[in-house]
């Protein structure tokens, strides 16, 4: 269920995105909401499954490692995209780099939270006049 849920979500989110490809100075709750969100099923299943859980279903075959390899080129792609972004608004790349090592999906959005939100910020601050 929670597989075709979230391939829903991102057909919904690709949707919306095309329409509508500026979201508002608020569309930083949206990766920031869906962090949470993932990080609580995730406290779940480490506590269910272990903290390392996840490194068994990569080995189990192919189509584990395959997955797995997906996973870090989707990351290391989507961080080289931000990370301009994010260091232009005065983020520091290596603690949200380690994020996302540390966490996957969890880090990347809460790092997409951030800059989202210290770019509207920067948009809504009173312009100086010379």
């Amino acid at each position: 269920m929670l597989p075709a849920s979230a391939a829903l979500g991102l057909l919904i989110a690709f949707g919306v995105m095309a329409a509508k490809p500026n979201l508002g100075p608020r569309a930083w709750l949206v990766p920031a909401v869906l962090s949470i969100l993932f990080f609580g099923l995730t406290v779940d299943v480490v506590a269910k499954a272990g903290p390392l859980g996840f490194w068994n279903e990569h080995l189990r075959g192919p189509w584990g490692a395959q997955i797995w390899c997906d996973l870090l080129l989707a990351a290391g792609t989507a961080v080289a995209l931000l990370l301009p972004r994010a260091r232009a608004v005065g983020m520091r790349p290596i603690p949200w780099m380690l994020a996302v090592l540390a966490s996957g999906s969890i880090g990347l959005l809460a790092m997409t939270a951030r800059c989202l939100f210290l770019e509207a910020r920067a948009a809504n601050a009173p312009k100086e006049t010379a």
